[in-house]
């Protein structure tokens, strides 16, 4: 029975290294970019050794090594690009690239050493890196402008509308100061005829009254 759960063991740590953990960690070229990995810490006894590295898990230790740490602090560090922001206590080991470039894509190797054979804690994870351009155009082409949706009948429509009632507008305050002036001239002439009458009626009215009185005399 202990053969055979070696010889799983063996196949299994062998063939681990070939696969990619989840879906790819996304970044944009000139900003940082953080590949999860952790691990579980119950007493400070857990604590202990892992790497990151190049490329898929290999059987043991990571194949060209970027970061070592021996689980309080980084040992070696390949470049100063490469930082752990997490809380190494905890068992936090998640890398930040620092300012990532195109040439960062790829597949980063987590490794932590457990004690024991073939306990090693291994995580693949692919990065795809983009440039500020590809995101801009991704996001540019997935906004549909509302005008879009209005269709080529109703266009015509609308600006027909909107050319009548500019139109229409001027001419409407025109027929109003007309009809003002119309009324205000009536007025005055009516006024006039009124002041006629009156004078008339009043011419006529003073003639009678100087008859009578002549023929009392």
């Amino acid at each position: 029975m202990a053969p055979c759960f070696i010889l799983k063991r063996i196949l299994m740590v062998l063939f681990t290294g070939l696969t990619v953990s989840g879906s790819p960690v996304r970044g944009v070229v000139g900003q940082n970019v953080t590949l999860p990995c952790k691990y579980r810490v119950n007493r400070q006894s857990d604590i202990t050794t892992m790497c990151w590295g190049r490329g898929s898990c290999p059987s043991f230790q990571c194949s060209q090594p970027i970061l070592w740490t021996d689980g309080r602090r980084v040992t070696k560090r390949q470049s100063s690009r490469y930082q752990l922001e997490g809380n190494l206590a905890q068992g936090d080991v998640s890398l930040t690239i620092v300012n990532v470039a195109e040439a960062d894509g790829g597949v980063y190797c987590c490794r932590v050493e457990i004690p024991g054979w073939f306990n090693d804690q291994q995580k693949n994870l692919e990065v795809a890196i983009e440039t500020v351009a590809a995101t801009v155009t991704q996001v540019s082409s997935s906004v549909t402008p509302r005008w879009l949706s209005i269709s080529s009948s109703e266009a015509p429509q609308a600006f027909a509308v909107s050319t009548s009632v500019h139109l229409l507008e001027p001419e409407s305050r025109g027929t109003g100061m007309y009809i003002r002036i119309g009324v205000i001239l009536s007025l005055l002439v009516l006024l006039v005829f009124s002041l006629l009458i009156f004078r008339l009626c009043r011419g006529r009215r003073a003639g009678l009254d100087w008859g009578v009185h002549s023929l009392r005399w």
